[in-house]
């Protein structure tokens, strides 16, 4: 039995924009490794109002780019190894939308190794052309999309976009488990049969940071239909628990 404790949050009861204090963002059109057609701002297309942190991707040209969204992180406000990781929000419906909640490590921010290496942990990625499905994926140098050999899961579920919902990860140096609203539906071990232990295969023992952004078409986002936007990705609260050392 592990013990968790809630060591870090927003849950947005400020107006604005995000806190500078714990929150950062990546900004430019760098394709971004999935062909995707965005440009990520910084604070133009993100607001604090209401208890909620939302994001927006909306028809607006800039630069080479058709279109602007965001894309939030903690790098240098908040690093994170192991814990309970909890992100209530609302998936938009607007086709070619791509919300996505998940982790880079800190030594691929800073330039320190390469992507697929570095490992890549998704909690939470949806897209209209699955509507009533999200994914949870583990990438790692040994096993990637890139070469099909990803760990993933696709959770369906009828109605998933309607509603908030609370998408959650436990992470231990043994496994990585994912929940939705509280009831946990996969686990990747890091020892299962089949599967290189090493840092090839399991390169999650290191400081992460949190991504939560709207990506817009791409090679998984498919299909915008501009007359659905803007669309919106409303985030309720953020939450880590660490774990209790018994």
């Amino acid at each position: 039995m592990i013990d968790y404790v809630l060591e870090w949050q927003d849950v947005f009861d400020y107006e604005g924009l995000p806190d500078p204090k714990k929150w950062s963002y990546d900004v430019g059109a760098h394709r971004w490794g999935n062909g995707e057609t965005q440009y990520y701002t910084e604070g133009a297309n993100v607001v604090v109002q209401g208890g909620l942190m939302t994001l927006v991707g909306k028809i607006e040209p800039y630069l080479d780019s058709p279109y602007t969204s965001c894309r939030m992180t903690t790098y240098e406000k908040k690093h994170f190894q192991y814990g309970r990781i909890e992100v209530r929000a609302k998936v938009p419906q607007n086709a070619g939308s791509w919300p996505a909640i998940w982790m880079l490590p800190v030594d691929f921010k800073e330039r320190k190794t390469s992507w697929p290496k570095c490992g890549e942990i998704d909690i939470m990625e949806h897209v209209t052309h699955l509507m009533d499905t999200h994914h949870v994926s583990l990438h790692t140098e040994l096993y990637n999309h890139g070469i099909k050999t990803q760990r993933t899961y696709l959770e369906k579920r009828p109605g998933f976009t309607k509603e908030f919902h609370t998408f959650g990860m436990d992470w231990t140096k043994d496994y990585i488990e994912f929940f939705l609203d509280g009831v946990a539906y996969k686990r990747f071990y890091r020892n299962e049969p089949g599967f290189e232990t090493s840092e090839r295969g399991w390169p999650f023992d290191k400081p992460y940071y949190l991504i939560i952004n709207i990506a817009i078409g791409g090679t998984w986002g498919g299909h915008v239909k501009e007359s659905e936007y803007p669309c919106y990705f409303p985030i309720e609260f953020v939450k880590y628990y660490s774990i209790i050392e018994s």
